[in-house]
């Protein structure tokens, strides 16, 4: 601590010095910057020091400006600053342990703010010890997927991206719809944050995936647990933060262009992003972004799966005006995707599903054949979200920041139907407004937090069918969550009061109009502790709470839900979910040989809501439907993830996930029916670095495979599934990886193969299990290529 107050003291008297002899500091200044000193010596440049991946902030990182021989080293909060600079052209060196050592050319013209990326070291990082705290952002569990093990999923939908994280499953309805489960829990009860902006479209139906597209995001974030406070009610079960890079600060412009195509399905796909930011105006950045994906029938190891492709057009767009002080954004978004559904998962009857379980694959698998073509069933949705954002810095007081969403989404479901209607069976249209306005304070001794408030808006009309009714939500919430960090304790609270207005507006079978309205409220609250205890040590232990009301589908959903082709019925007496859940966090972190990390949760659940099956199915005009109706429970979900990652030797790494559930129904003394089953995740990856051909590098191979249970943990004595669990099934897997440079262009390329075995198996957690088998093997081949437009 004395050093660094020396050095401050004589930077800060070097500085004053300067102040008073201009003419000295005019002499001292390399040629380029003779004729801006004389015209601007008084800027101020600001801004922090981050890891490129995690965009964690770099404590004691040193910049070191050659042309000024001036040098600043970033505080606890990773923030740098350089006053009484010139206008003219720089160059900073920036360097930090176990970080490759990087330059970065600023020119400047006023007084601005430029955040610094560095990229870890992987070499370093083997054979430096990293000592002292390390304690995270808050306490509950998250795993954050950036960088190279992001970019290894491109190609797959939202919720296969996050598929490799411990504790995150996948619900599926066939090879073309899937949507993430945390902890046993999926749908309204895991939010989906896309760039800042709560995704709201209709999400609580299980075969309703999110309408993101990967390819916009830089950075993945779960947080698995409740987490009401900070993200508002109905995040029981976790988050999921869908974050793009930083508009680009660096005048020029640059892209990176994506090409991948895949064997099985035949997918091909294409995404590209173009960025820049204006040299005349280096406040102002944009972005622009487009993807393209189709794919055709899957096939199991035996048959195609007929009428399982997809059709998906997406465009994104941003741009920012960022100045020290204040700015502001402006993004929009457009998904457009047509997913097909496979034709015998539309049964007529309850006989034809018994006929189909029996006879153990489609009715037409000997006959199906490879094709791009979509017909019914299938969904067509479209999503519009528009962003806009605005902050603002208060001084020494702290940052304000406001949010506005808009969304619109339309969902229209087409079902198998003889003659030539080619009006959609039903059509949902809903729009959702969002305000949030958070400040955070300047940190206050060992304080740091922020207080904030949040609106939501929602409309939802219909068309074709009534099996959703009208309905119009408002809900407002605030919050107040505070941290105090003292050497290697970290302790966090938070509180949180959310209130949800609701109208529905209903007609009955005698097509009387009933209106009912529903007022629901409720707290959230957290309480955390971390402690650093050395020896590579690290325990967090928090307590959670997190509430969600009912949705309009649970409380008054009727008639036959075409694309799951099952008859639902809502309970209009149903109450509020209220959670509660207690995590144990142990972190072994930077040992040279060893680290992983393990989590223990549990949660309580009071009013769990789920679908139950019906012992007797529902006879309509279109045929007798498996029924299932909306039911509530006490329940409690506990389990347990394991990371392990174990050097052998040089370059040669052991990978293992484990992801353990035991979800019980309090009510009834039963296992909840529908959670995942326990899953194992190894693999052998080896890195080559830099060796061989100076043309290849950051190579890489793995292999590996995931082995599920059997799901034994079904209900025994209440609701009974159509068919008993599938077995167990193991997945042999690989993935290899390099970067080949065409003289100072690079390229990477990466290949991955799943189900390597051709195995045939199904999956617990599809709801097309009862028809037919998984998709058998799978290469897919990912091609990306850095694009820089920039003169220099």
């Amino acid at each position: 601590m004395k050093t660094k107050s020396i050095r401050r003291s004589i930077l800060f008297a070097l500085a004053l010095l300067a102040l008073q002899t201009p003419r000295l500091l005019a002499q001292s200044l390399p040629a380029p910057l003779l004729e801006e000193a004389a015209q601007d010596c008084g800027l101020t440049l600001s801004g922090k020091v981050l890891d490129h991946d995690t965009r964690e902030a770099l404590p004691g990182a040193t910049i070191y400006l050659p042309e000024l021989d001036r040098s600043a080293i970033t505080d606890e909060y990773g923030n740098y600053h350089f006053h009484q600079l010139c206008r003219g052209t720089y160059m900073f060196q920036v360097t930090y342990v176990g970080y490759e050592t990087e330059r970065f050319n600023v020119k400047l013209s006023s007084s601005s703010t430029r955040d610094l990326q560095l990229h870890s070291d992987a070499r370093m990082l083997r054979t430096v010890e990293v000592t002292g705290e390390h304690l995270k952002a808050q306490a509950q569990t998250q795993h954050t997927l950036s960088g190279q093990e992001l970019e290894r999923t491109r190609g797959l939908a939202l919720a296969e991206t996050l598929q490799g994280i411990a504790g995150v499953t996948v619900l599926q309805t066939g090879p073309t719809i899937s949507k993430p489960v945390i902890h046993g829990l999926h749908s309204n009860r895991v939010l989906l944050l896309n760039n800042g902006v709560r995704q709201e479209g209709q999400q609580w139906g299980a075969e309703h995936a999110p309408e993101i597209d990967p390819f916009v995001a830089a950075e993945m974030k779960v947080i698995k647990g409740a987490a009401g406070v900070r993200y508002g009610a109905d995040a029981i079960g976790g988050v999921v933060l869908v974050e793009p890079k930083e508009l680009p600060t660096t005048p020029g412009i640059t892209g990176d262009l994506h090409l991948l195509g895949s064997t099985n399905n035949r997918q091909l796909a294409t995404s590209a992003t173009i960025e820049g930011n204006f040299e005349k105006l280096p406040p102002l950045s944009w972005r622009v972004q487009g993807t393209l994906r189709k794919a055709g029938n899957a096939k199991t190891p035996d048959y195609y799966l007929e009428n399982t492709g997809l059709e998906e057009q997406n465009f994104s767009a941003a741009v920012g005006y960022s100045k020290e002080k204040y700015g502001a954004e402006l993004y929009f978004s457009h998904f457009d995707t047509k997913l097909g559904i496979l034709r015998e998962s539309h049964i007529g009857s309850v006989q034809d599903l018994l006929y189909a379980i029996e006879r153990g694959k489609p009715s037409r698998a000997d006959k199906a054949e490879f094709t791009y073509d979509i017909s019914s069933p299938y969904q067509a949705v479209q999503h519009d979200l528009l962003k806009a954002k605005g902050y603002w810095h208060l001084g020494e007081a702290g940052k304000l920041e406001f949010v506005y969403g808009w969304q619109r989404n339309l969902r229209e479901e087409y079902e198998l139907r003889r003659g030539s209607n080619t009006s959609p069976s039903l059509q949902l249209t809903l729009n959702t407004h969002t305000t949030e306005a958070v400040f955070e304070h300047k940190p206050l001794g060992n304080f740091s937090g922020a207080v904030g408030m949040s609106t939501i808006y929602q409309k939802n009309n219909y068309q074709y069918s009534d099996f959703l009714p009208y309905f119009t939500s408002v809900t407002a919430g605030a919050f107040a969550t505070e941290k105090w960090k003292k050497d290697r304790l970290q302790l966090e609270a938070g509180l949180r009061y959310d209130y949800k207005h609701l109208q529905v507006k209903k007609f009955e079978s005698d097509r009387s109009l009933i209106q009912p309205t529903y007022d629901f409220n409720n707290i959230s609250g957290i309480l955390g502790a971390m402690y650093d205890v050395g020896y590579h040590f690290t325990f967090g232990l928090s307590a959670t709470s997190a509430w969600r009301a009912p949705g309009a589908n649970e409380l008054f959903s009727e008639g036959v839900h075409h694309s799951a082709a099952t008859y639902e019925e809502g309970d209009p007496t149903l109450k509020s979910e209220q959670a509660y859940n207690l995590e144990l966090s142990v972190d072994y972190f930077s040992n040279p040989r060893l680290n992983g990390a393990l989590s223990v949760y549990h949660n309580y659940i009071r009013n769990f809501i789920y679908l139950a099956p019906q012992p007797e199915p529902i006879l309509t005009v279109r045929g007798a439907f498996p029924a299932f109706k909306y039911t509530q429970a006490n329940a409690t979900l506990t389990g347990a993830d394991l990371n392990l990652d174990y050097k052998i030797a040089e370059g040669l790494m052991l990978e293992s996930k484990t992801s353990l559930l035991y979800a019980r129904n309090l009510d009834t003394d039963d296992y909840l029916i529908y959670m995942p089953s326990n899953r194992f995740d190894n693999s052998l990856r080896y890195e080559f670095g830099h060796k061989g051909s100076s043309k290849l590098s950051d190579a890489y191979l793995s292999v590996g495979g995931v082995y599920v249970t059997e799901q034994k943990r079904v209900p025994e004595n209440t609701e009974q599934d159509f068919a008993p669990a599938p077995a167990g099934y193991f997945l042999l897997q690989a993935e290899a990886g390099t970067t080949i440079r065409f003289g100072r262009q690079p390229v990477e390329v990466g290949i991955t193969g799943n189900n390597l075995l051709n195995t045939t198996y199904r999956e617990y957690l599809n709801k097309l299990r009862y028809f037919a088998d998984e998709p058998g093997r799978l290469l897919m081949l990912r091609i990306r290529v850095p694009l820089n437009f920039s003169k220099s």
